[in-house]
């Protein structure tokens, strides 16, 4: 049985089990966009216990798990249609699957599997608390968890946890989080369906069967080609790209900026650029990666307090840090000459003219703010009403942001940053024009993949700007020829389904 809608419900024929997507309560927390599996002794009984799955759940856990729960309804109905009465053992339930118990101030038993580096772990509190396995040293995109009710029967948690413990995951090799290819092994796999799931789905079973030629270890021990180039279009869904930051620090430094300690300032004193880097603070059980933003600021002479300063979330395409480091450098050589101050702010508001140009569509309020929509909505704009409280306040008067659920990034401007500084920004940010990234490093959903348009790059397809790119991401690319497509490879993944994400 199925229901549509923005939150689609299914139940089976006996509408015992139902599964539903939405906004679930757990206590006081929210789970947001979850996917619940509960179950009841009949279709107008009360639940007996639940699980809910976050987004970023790898479906070997997702489906695993409510596979086997259909299954057992249809041949066990006791062993899933119970209430435990106990939760207290679930802790000798995990040390039963391989599960070790781990030193930790807060009240309660945290548990991590036994290679201790996949940060999967089980927290168990009071019997009215839920139970929850969570993935939480990775960066906020990829962190996932399960809750489940503490009723819930044993048979199936014990299916939980020994699926992070011995199971793999199937993947081709660009699926796998770039965050996560150090941290898992791979080998090459003979069929793409996991073969729990043969004896749940043996319908499909056969289809998932890979055709290979040679042995494994033959084909283990080949090089993986070379990957192709891709240009993104609209070009917000780019995201960065793999040593970006990098090779900016050696262009600038080769240019004679000067290197600090996270910082590089121009020879002049008048620039400065301090790019992301990473850093990670206790968080529960485990560790929280964070992220530094992007600082560029200039002052009107060496010493000088700083004038303006815009700041950027690391998923901002690099284009656009590039771009306006390059303004700002167009703008210093011209003082210079002129022999005048090089950063006058102006009208900060028309900065944002080129949007307007590019086809967003806009708003003026009677106060004088101004506010700009893509036309894939995904994207907007808002400058403030002109105020000289912003500084003061420590606010920025202007933000260009990003909503996409996999590639969120805001860049905030400041009140005094000059019009022609923005104006940049807006004119890189609202470019036609594809971004050339590397495909196995790209972000993109189900739903970013119904509307970006990324197309194979050649080297007879690349303009001359964009060829300038292209050899800065492969380094090699091909005179005269095309760029050979990236072949897809099937791998198991050692690591399970910790090292990959529900969301295709």
């Amino acid at each position: 049985m199925v229901s549509g809608g923005e939150n689609p419900q299914l139940e089976t024929p006996c509408g015992r089990l139902r599964l539903q997507h939405g906004d679930f309560l757990s206590g006081n927390l929210l789970l947001a966009d979850n996917w619940m599996l509960t179950a009841r002794e009949s279709p107008a009984a009360e639940w007996l216990w639940w699980a809910c799955f976050s987004p970023q759940t790898p479906h070997e856990l997702t489906y695993g798990f409510v596979l086997e729960t259909a299954r057992r309804l249809d041949r066990e109905p006791s062993s899933v249609l119970v209430r435990r009465d106990v939760a207290d053992d679930a802790g000798e339930l995990l040390a039963a699957c391989g599960w070790m118990e781990r030193e930790h101030p807060l009240p309660g038993v945290r548990m991590i599997t036994p290679t201790g580096n996949t940060g999967a772990a089980h927290t168990y509190e009071l019997p009215e608390r839920a139970l929850s396995f969570s993935m939480n040293n990775t960066s906020s995109e990829l962190a996932w968890s399960v809750s489940m009710s503490p009723r819930t029967p044993e048979v199936l948690l014990r299916v939980m946890a020994t699926a992070l413990v011995d199971d793999s995951a199937v993947r081709r090799r660009s699926e796998i989080p770039a965050d996560h290819r150090e941290r898992v092994s791979t080998a090459p796999a003979s069929t793409a369906f996991p073969s729990r799931w043969a004896a749940l789905l043996p319908e499909h079973a056969a289809e998932g069967t890979l055709t290979t030629t040679g042995s494994n270890e033959a084909i283990a021990e080949q090089p993986s080609p070379p990957p192709a180039l891709v240009a993104v279009t609209p070009r917000h869904y780019a995201g960065p790209g793999v040593g970006d930051v990098e090779r900016l620090r050696h262009r600038l430094e080769a240019e004679g900026w000067v290197r600090g300690e996270g910082v590089l300032t121009s020879a002049c004193g008048r620039l400065g650029v301090a790019w992301p880097t990473e850093s990670d603070k206790p968080r529960g059980w485990g560790r929280e990666r964070t992220y530094a933003p992007w600082r560029i600021w200039g002052t009107q002479h060496r010493g000088a307090g700083v004038a303006w300063r815009v700041t950027g979330w690391r998923l901002v395409p690099q284009e656009i840090i590039e771009g306006l480091i390059g303004e700002a450098t167009t703008m210093l050589d011209e003082a210079d000459q002129a022999g005048r101050p090089p950063f006058e702010a102006g009208v900060l508001a028309l900065g944002f003219l080129p949007l307007a140009a590019a086809g967003w569509t806009s708003e003026v309020t009677p106060k004088g703010a101004a506010a700009f929509e893509s036309p894939d909505g995904l994207l907007s704009a808002r400058c403030g009403p002109p105020d000289a409280l912003y500084e003061l306040r420590g606010r920025p008067a202007a933000r260009i942001s990003c909503r996409r659920a996999l590639g969120f990034w805001e860049v905030e401007i400041s009140a005094n940053t000059p019009s022609r500084l923005a104006a940049a920004l807006c004119r890189d940010v609202a470019d036609p024009g594809p971004l050339i990234r590397d495909p196995d490093h790209l972000r993109l959903d189900a739903t970013d993949r119904e509307v970006a348009v990324v197309t194979p790059v050649t080297a007879q397809s690349l303009t001359t700007s964009t060829s300038r790119r292209a050899a800065a991401v492969t380094r090699s690319l091909p005179a005269g020829a095309a760029a050979s497509p990236a072949v897809p490879v099937v791998l198991t993944v050692s690591v399970p389904a910790t090292s990959s994400h529900l969301q295709r």
